[in-house]
């Protein structure tokens, strides 16, 4: 489905980091925002294209875009006349666990509630995050629950599902401790490098123009760290040619290179 800009004046983007995502997507939000289209952002990390021009950005832990989901689908669809079986399935959602593991609750539901029940139509994106992530089937649902009983469509999705509407239970939010480094899209001419904030650095006890070795999936990758004061907490962006299919998160060992 191509993407558009009639009728939505509110574009929520769930999992993306949008400046190294899909750029043809990624150029027509900017054509929507100009419009006057207002973006909510919702990621584990600050974008430095993109965050700045949010009217909300809030980031939400590794891999808990289930539970965001469902967090979201419950807040939005709050005052619907939803059908029995819905009802049930967000009364017995428990709340207070997955605002704690996810580190998105009341405060942050209140502000995209505010901005979405003002808007006439909402474009809701879901970024590589929720497209590679293990519970994929069940992130989609939450989205297209919320587009069905909204003013919404839900964009970013390729993938063929069997049942768009049957709900599972969210399942126990993975805990990612640990140095974390985010596989990206590299951009053109970008060398073999890790890009972390300051706060990522410590933590790694890198500095910048250190060269590394980042270990995982028993493979060791030879980089040059890069501090990126525009970014910050403690994951760091891995450009890679071949970011693959799986989640683009991965907790892993980082150690100084011995430089001959």
């Amino acid at each position: 489905m191509s993407l558009t800009c009639k009728g939505f004046d509110l574009i929520v983007v769930i999992g993306s980091l949008l400046s190294r995502d899909n750029k043809e997507a990624v150029l027509k939000m900017q054509a929507c925002m100009n419009e006057g289209a207002k973006l909510i952002y919702l990621h584990t990390m600050e974008d430095a294209v993109f965050t700045p021009k949010s009217e909300f950005f809030s980031r939400y832990e590794v891999g808990s875009e289930e539970g965001v989901l469902a967090l979201l689908a419950k807040a939005l669809l709050l005052h619907v006349n939803l059908p029995q079986s819905l009802q049930t399935y967000f009364e017995d959602l428990d709340d207070g666990y997955l605002s704690a593991e996810s580190n998105f609750g009341e405060e942050e539901l209140e502000e995209v509630q505010a901005l979405y029940t003002k808007s006439k139509g909402a474009l809701i994106w879901l970024g590589e995050d929720i497209v590679k992530h293990p519970r994929f089937h069940n992130c989609v649902r939450f989205a297209k629950i919320i587009a069905a009983h909204t003013n919404a469509v839900v964009y970013g999705v390729d993938k063929q599902m069997d049942d768009e509407t049957l709900l599972e239970e969210v399942a126990p939010l993975k805990s990612f401790d640990g140095t974390v480094v985010y596989q990206c899209v590299k951009k053109e001419n970008e060398s073999a490098v890790l890009i972390g904030s300051a706060q990522f650095a410590i933590a790694a006890k890198a500095t910048h123009g250190m060269a590394l070795n980042v270990a995982f999936n028993q493979e060791v990758y030879a980089c040059t760290f890069v501090q990126d004061d525009s970014l910050k907490g403690t994951i760091a962006l891995m450009p890679r040619g071949d970011v693959g299919q799986e989640y683009p998160y991965r907790v892993a060992k980082i150690v100084k290179a011995d430089v001959q």
